[in-house]
């Protein structure tokens, strides 16, 4: 994917997280492909399906992004104390010692940034408002594609 979805890290901005997928031939970004990757986004926050992000389904994603990215950081300090790869420390022994509940979740940035009408639910229709006119602030000559350039314009590294 040639840009990384929004996440509470580039709420603020365009998605800072942009990325292209291969350096040395960057594509594009067309608005279909950023509202396809947006509604992505809001699907993988919306936990129940029923069209409307709440607070806690905003903690919940961010707690499974926790413990995904704890048991990643658990593989590499097993790897690394498993110096000898004999196998003795088994992953499954090590996952244990995971403790995402240490890395701190709040709802509060998203709902801020999404939640237009204070109404403790996000829906599809604030999401989108709010990701296209980032889309569309970076869009400086509004044919409906980001560019390197204008990326580069608004200050957003491809």
């Amino acid at each position: 994917m040639r840009f990384a979805l929004l996440t509470a890290a580039a709420i603020a901005a365009f998605p800072a997280g942009l990325a292209a997928q291969d350096a040395t031939a960057p594509e594009p970004l067309t608005r279909a492909t950023f509202i396809a990757q947006m509604d992505a986004e809001f699907k993988r926050l919306d936990g129940d399906g029923n069209g409307m992000v709440v607070p806690d389904e905003i903690i919940a994603s961010q707690q499974a992004s926790a413990q995904a990215e704890a048991f990643r950081q658990n593989q590499v300090v097993f790897a690394q104390l498993d110096a000898n790869a004999d196998g003795l420390l088994s992953p499954q022994e090590f996952a244990a010692l995971a403790n995402p509940s240490a890395i701190p979740v709040d709802a509060t940035p998203l709902m801020n940034q999404f939640d237009t009408d204070k109404d403790g639910i996000i829906t599809l229709v604030e999401y989108r408002i709010a990701t296209q006119a980032n889309f569309d602030r970076v869009d400086s000559d509004r044919d409906g594609v980001v560019t390197d350039m204008e990326m580069r314009a608004a200050g957003i590294q491809p």
